[in-house]
């Protein structure tokens, strides 16, 4: 009975630990798109300076879940659940990286004001932070209806990145004293694009995790709704 103990306490304690690095990641990304917007070189130093804390977090995970797989030969469904963090730690380590990028552009950016007020680069922000916020939802609730919710707003991210593009290489080409605030800002906008396909990869890790179908969802076809379930190996 001990050992059942600590091997379930085991795995809530990664679930845990698991939902807290998210939430912090979170934070961590939407304090860098408001340093963005608000040209705030302080809140960006503060996503800077929280980087090692995620990256140490994702180790620890990471050991954690290694450990018992190698030790304690978890039940099936238990070895989803850590197999998925070990691919979930290293998405979110990843937006982590780019929340640090963009709070880097705020950084280069901050001494001159823009050229003119940002409106797509903050919408496509919120976009991607929403995925990464409900895709978090669908791994606590292990529901599959959010999961392809977060895949069909990757639609919308896309197409913005594709608008933005068109627009900032534009004002490049017309107006050569603003290429270094539009090339960053083009940075920034790429870095968002990625965000939000990490976020699709978190939410394939909620359809695995529930039954175990590994699928990324650009293989699959897309459901017509978020109701529909999750695609068969066979499709």
């Amino acid at each position: 009975m001990a050992f059942l103990d600590r091997y379930n306490q085991g795995i809530r304690t990664v679930e845990q630990r698991l939902a807290s690095l998210t939430e912090a990641v979170v934070h961590m990304l939407h304090k860098s798109l408001k340093s963005l917007t608000e040209q705030d070189v302080t809140a960006a130093q503060d996503v800077l300076d929280y980087d090692d804390v995620i990256d140490d977090e994702t180790a620890d995970i990471e050991q954690a879940s290694v450990e018992l797989i190698s030790l304690q030969q978890p039940r099936q469904e238990d070895l989803r659940v850590l197999t998925a963090s070990l691919r979930i730690v290293r998405d979110l380590e990843r937006i982590a990286d780019y929340a640090c990028d963009i709070a880097e552009v705020t950084q280069t950016l901050a001494a001159s004001p823009y050229f003119k007020a940002l409106i797509d680069v903050p919408r496509m922000g919120d976009l991607a932070l929403t995925m990464l916020e409900r895709a978090h939802e669908g791994i606590l609730a292990k529901d599959v209806a959010i999961a392809y919710e977060v895949m069909k707003r990757d639609d919308a991210v896309d197409q913005l990145y594709v608008e933005l593009h068109q627009e900032l290489v534009t004002v490049m080409r017309a107006e050569s004293e603003y290429i270094e605030q539009a090339s960053n800002l083009l940075l920034v906008a790429r870095y968002l694009e990625r965000i939000a396909d990490h976020a699709v990869n978190i939410a394939e890790m909620t359809v695995y995790m529930t039954n175990g179908v590994r699928q990324p969802f650009r293989h699959s076809a897309r459901p017509t709704d978020c109701e529909g379930t999750p695609p068969s190996r066979s499709q």
